[in-house]
């Protein structure tokens, strides 16, 4: 368990109220196994992922479930048992790292949520996580290798969203396939338009989280357009909303919109490729 996570839990756990227990649990997901969990990729080149990938076999939702109930049960040595039998079951690290264990942490947030653990069990659970990964990232520093420069991306949630994880998540897949990408995770409009103003940028992603707003992020996404230093800025939407409706992509102004990131980040490749050809 890292040192922060363990002074909050030595010290605030007995001043914490449920709704702050909850802040600081989303924190801690978002703010430290997340970026650990990545920290070990971001030199991985973008084709060696995409191969990595397909050949993964799918992690299942009954495998999230046990390795979930093993973090919870601990030692840790039984995670990494979990870890190395499901690699000898045919799963790579990098499917491992970056389905299994997040969905897992995912997983341990709807546990507390629904009062199926307590915060003492989640917390413990997490700091096993933190271990876990850790002691995994040097397997994938031994073969890394640094990615093309792919350009300078800016990434935000949409004024008024609540799903901050989503955009980490996607920021580090950028990281990962060669991009400077900054992530927002609070912008307004105005200071939005402002530094696409001022900066150039060559691609600007939003998430959104619901249909309130679609409005906002339209009416973004055609000030970009208009307004962005680089007048060659590509625009890409993405985020809850289109997982709940799919049917949504078709009616998006962006010019990339897709329900994954690795899809995503191949579309953006294809039409930066194209602009290239035209030149």
């Amino acid at each position: 368990m890292s040192d922060s996570l363990k002074k909050t839990f030595q010290s605030s756990l007995g001043e914490l109220d449920n709704a702050e227990m909850m802040q600081w649990l989303n924190k801690t997901i978002e703010s430290e196994i997340i970026p650990r969990l990545l920290m070990g990729h971001k030199l991985e080149s973008a084709n060696n992922i995409a191969d990595a990938q397909s050949s993964n076999i799918e992690v299942k939702q009954t495998e999230i479930i046990d390795f979930c109930q093993t973090l919870l049960d601990g030692p840790i040595a039984d995670c990494f048992t979990f870890i190395d039998h499901m690699q000898k079951s045919g799963h790579s690290l990098v499917s491992l790292y970056m389905n299994l264990i997040p969905a897992s942490t995912r997983r341990l947030q709807q546990l507390w949520e629904t009062d199926e653990n307590s915060f003492t069990e989640v917390t413990l659970a997490l700091g096993r996580a933190q271990n876990l990964i850790h002691q995994l990232s040097p397997a994938f520093m031994s073969q890394a290798k640094l990615s093309e420069f792919q350009g300078n991306a800016l990434l935000i949630n949409a004024p008024g969203s609540q799903h901050t994880l989503g955009i980490l998540i996607m920021g580090e897949f950028f990281k990962l396939n060669g991009w400077n990408a900054t992530v927002e995770i609070e912008t307004t409009s105005a200071d939005l338009k402002e530094r696409i103003r001022l900066q150039a940028y060559d691609l600007l992603a939003i998430s959104i989280s619901c249909e309130d707003q679609w409005s906002t992020m339209e009416t973004l996404l055609n000030e970009v357009k208009k307004n962005s230093k680089n007048k060659g800025i590509l625009t890409m939407a993405g985020g809850p909303l289109f997982d709940f409706k799919p049917e949504l992509i078709q009616e998006c102004s962006a010019d990339v919109c897709e329900l994954t990131a690795e899809d995503a980040i191949k579309k953006v490749a294809d039409l930066i490729a194209q602009k290239s050809a035209l030149n």
